[in-house]
């Protein structure tokens, strides 16, 4: 058998969670070697890519033509996943699935992405990504605060993003609202309800990612002593995805905290049998500041290097 014939057979005994991760993964090493052909072929034609920074949000013409130049220089940029989780869609097909992946940069050290692939044919393209690099916790406060202050002499303007448009949309959206009015009022029993069972919480430390059991464990005795947490939505984008179910919805939403300045929580939303839409994923990050970002990401490198 060739090697063509081996690659093709191997392909087709994978299951649709490992032809996902294989997608992500020729994507990042096509944008390391500046390929950018193979790179653009990796990308759903209705792509919404969302970068570190607020401002950042970028259909597929346009993060083509932002990395033109830099592919044209044979620059490209290295993100190699050191850990991730794909779930599949809970729809027949098997053409959609969501992931959070852990990557290592040599330019920034560790980020994170979370989005949606969807699947043409036999081949998974990337629909939706967010990027971002975590801030560990012993770093957290001095970091947002110099964001903050940052952000308040050279405010950053929020890209543009998608209105809920469809009814599935707008009940995913009242979802998300009520999540961020329970945890605001620290009501435990409220907050998790609106999670599925088997959801994934996503903290801003890259060490901080819970299932929905774990992460109830760590936070209700903070909601028991009345202390919960304020995200106000400022901006938010919404994506039903292409499924005949109509029961999957992406968000990427910024938010404001009176703690710690701009955040942003991207993730899964999906319909259950009983109508209800409920939470799957939720990753919580502090976006940073383009002008601000080298300077941090070192510093992050250097105290995770002791």
């Amino acid at each position: 058998m060739s090697l063509i014939a081996l690659t093709l057979a191997l392909a087709l005994q994978a299951t649709p969670e490992q032809q996902a991760a294989d997608a992500l993964d020729r994507m990042h090493a096509a944008a390391a070697r500046a390929d950018s052909a193979a790179w653009a072929d990796r990308l759903a034609p209705n792509l919404v890519w969302v970068g570190n920074e607020t401002s950042e949000r970028w259909d597929r013409d346009a993060f083509l033509a932002f990395a033109a130049p830099i592919f044209a220089r044979g620059e490209g940029w290295t993100y190699s996943a050191r850990e991730r989780h794909v779930t599949l869609a809970p729809d027949p097909c098997a053409c959609v699935a969501w992931f959070d992946e852990v990557l290592d940069s040599a330019t920034y050290g560790t980020a994170r992405g979370e989005g949606m692939l969807v699947r043409h044919g036999g081949d998974w393209r990337v629909l939706r990504y967010a990027l971002s690099y975590p801030i560990p916790n012993d770093l957290a406060n001095g970091m947002t605060a110099e964001i903050k202050a940052f952000e308040a002499a050279t405010p950053v303007a929020d890209a543009p993003g998608e209105a809920a448009d469809t009814p599935e949309e707008t009940a995913a959206a009242a979802t998300l609202d009520a999540l961020h009015s329970a945890a605001s009022a620290a009501d435990g029993a409220t907050y998790f309800n609106l999670f599925t069972p088997d959801a994934t919480y996503i903290g801003t430390d890259v060490t901080e990612h819970w299932s929905i059991a774990g992460f109830r464990a760590y936070a209700e005795p903070y909601f028991a002593r009345g202390r919960g947490w304020t995200y106000t939505p400022r901006s938010r984008s919404l994506t039903l995805a292409p499924l005949d179910c109509r029961c999957v919805v992406w968000f990427d939403e910024a938010l404001d905290s009176e703690s710690y300045g701009t955040s942003r929580g991207t993730g899964v939303l999906v319909r259950g049998d009983d109508g209800t839409w409920r939470i799957s994923l939720y990753a919580l990050t502090f976006p940073i500041p383009n002008a601000l970002a080298r300077d941090m990401t070192a510093r992050i490198r250097a105290a995770a290097a002791g």
